[in-house]
C-alpha cells in the first residue's frame, strides 16, 4: 500500500471539495464520495493481505476462527460507519451522523454477545474448577 499516493489522493479531493463547494455546493459531496470510493480501491490489497495474515495467524495457533471472523466484521462496520459519519457530518446532517453512528456500536454489540457469551462461560468453569 502506497500511503503517500493515498493522502495525495485525499490531500487532492479534500482541496477540489472546497474550490468545488464555493460555486456548486451540489457536487461537493458527489466529488467526496468518489474520494472515498478511490481510497477504498487503493487500499484494496492492503485490506486483502489483511485477511490472508489473519487466516494464516488463525492456522497457526488455536484461536477459534469465529471469533477472528467477527473482530474483522466488527472492525469492517466500524471504518464504514466512521466514513459515513463523517460524510453526514460534513453535509450539516449531524442528527443522521448520530444515529448512523449508534446504528454501527449497536451492530458491533451484537457481534460480540457470542465471544461475550465464550467468554462467561470460560470464566465460570474457571471459577468452578
Amino acid at each position: 500500500m502506497d500511503i503517500m499516493k493515498i493522502l495525495l489522493v485525499a490531500l487532492a479531493a479534500c482541496i477540489c471539495v472546497v474550490l468545488v463547494s464555493q460555486h456548486r455546493p451540489e457536487f461537493s459531496l458527489l466529488l467526496q464520495l468518489c474520494a472515498v470510493g478511490a481510497i477504498a480501491l487503493l487500499t484494496a490489497d492492503a485490506l486483502s493481505e489483511v485477511f490472508v495474515r489473519t487466516k494464516e495467524l488463525v492456522a497457526d495457533t488455536k484461536i477459534n476462527s469465529e471469533y477472528i471472523n467477527l473482530l474483522l466484521k466488527a472492525l469492517a462496520i466500524a471504518l464504514c460507519g466512521r466514513v459515513v459519519c463523517d460524510i453526514c457530518s460534513d453535509t450539516g446532517n449531524r442528527a443522521v451522523a448520530t444515529c448512523a453512528d449508534m446504528a454501527c456500536r449497536l451492530s458491533i454489540m451484537l457481534l460480540s454477545l457470542p465471544m461475550l457469551k465464550a467468554l462467561v462461560q470460560l470464566a465460570t468453569e474457571l471459577i468452578e474448577g
